[in-house]
């Protein structure tokens, strides 16, 4: 792997020699191509190395290399992707709680609720409030539209007009009347679906900084950053004492998709009386991805099942309390429907 770093390097110093005319040190300006630029040195990379240049006049072949040679290294051009900063951000952030003195399944256990307390649980709160005026409008509107349906049917039998029409009008002025009802409530039904988008880059992060640890290859990425972790050979308890192996019990990966099929059914249990199609629809799917878990989960180191099961035990605990009218009403929650009391 040096050899070929040594011989990139050498590569990328014989471009940029062929792309810099000797001038002084006043209307010295390198051209680099932009495919070195674009593709293994970032702008911030480009902009240190240029501020490391001597300020001697460069006039010859071999002077240039000697300058390129200092500042254009194996560890320039690869510089750590977006995507590894972000994993070694989580990892920083593991290897700090593990530095307290915490054996790495109490680690994975602690950062996921602080990850999760810290990033998600605000959103859900914020989604729960946004819901839950769009459900306290549910009533109003429903009344509306029965008597927007008396008052457009006489004036259509009147005009003899036929039922697509009737129709029509009808739910023409309905969308009208819902979009003014949320925009003066501040609703927006688009809440609905925040939280996923929160909550499912942390899952995914999570997992693959802890599968990174573990010293399994992270998938779309052949170059990463993050070392494996030897301490996860006996940082378990009980029966998984090692968490770089899969459990052969099978008892870890039922327990994650029991747990998230449980939180499956508690959401259904805070929907309304009676849920849309769509609602149905998606309940099941999560049910089916719930059990299609176990599986996977199987086949995952232990530490990766352990964040899993952390993470689904935050959201049953989440859910739980988001049924509790006191925490409710200490939130500033709307109530939930009599069903789901």
């Amino acid at each position: 792997m040096w050899t070929s770093r040594t011989a990139r390097a050498a590569l990328s110093r014989k471009t940029l020699l062929r792309n810099l005319q000797p001038c002084s040190t006043s209307t010295f300006r390198p051209r680099i191509l932009s495919s070195i630029a674009t593709r293994n040195i970032s702008g911030t990379a480009i902009l240190r190395a240029q501020s490391d240049i001597p300020s001697s006049v460069v006039t010859s072949k071999e002077s240039f290399l000697d300058v390129a040679d200092s500042v254009i290294t194996p560890e320039l051009l690869h510089e750590p992707t977006n995507v590894n900063a972000v994993l070694a951000s989580t990892h920083y952030i593991l290897e700090g709680i593990h530095s307290t003195g915490l054996p790495w399944w109490a680690t994975i256990f602690c950062a996921t609720f602080l990850l999760r307390t810290a990033i998600t649980t605000p959103v859900a709160i914020y989604q729960q409030r946004a819901v839950g005026r769009m459900m306290a409008l549910t009533p109003v509107l429903q009344a509306w539209l029965e008597t927007l349906k008396t008052s457009v049917g006489i004036d259509h039998k009147l005009k003899g007009r036929d039922f697509a029409t009737f129709n029509s009008e009808i739910q023409d002025a309905y969308r009208a009347k819902v979009k003014e009802l949320y925009s003066t409530h501040r609703c927006n039904p688009r809440v609905s679906f925040m939280l996923p988008w929160v909550q499912i880059p942390l899952f995914i992060t999570m997992s693959l900084t802890i599968r990174g640890m573990a010293g399994y290859p992270l998938p779309f990425l052949r170059d990463s950053s993050l070392p494996a972790e030897p301490g996860f050979a006996d940082g378990g308890t009980m029966w998984f004492t090692d968490l770089a192996a899969s459990d052969p019990t099978w008892i870890m990966p039922i327990a994650v998709g029991a747990v998230n099929l449980l939180n499956v059914e508690l959401n259904a249990l805070m929907m309304s009386k009676t849920p849309t199609r769509n609602q149905v629809i998606f309940r099941n799917i999560f049910r089916a991805l719930a059990i299609t878990m176990i599986p996977i989960a199987h086949e995952a180191p232990m530490a990766i099942c352990l964040y899993w099961m952390s993470s689904g035990s935050y959201s049953v605990i989440q859910n739980l309390a988001f049924r509790v009218p006191a925490v409710r009403h200490r939130l500033k929650l709307p109530p939930l429907p009599k069903k789901s009391l």
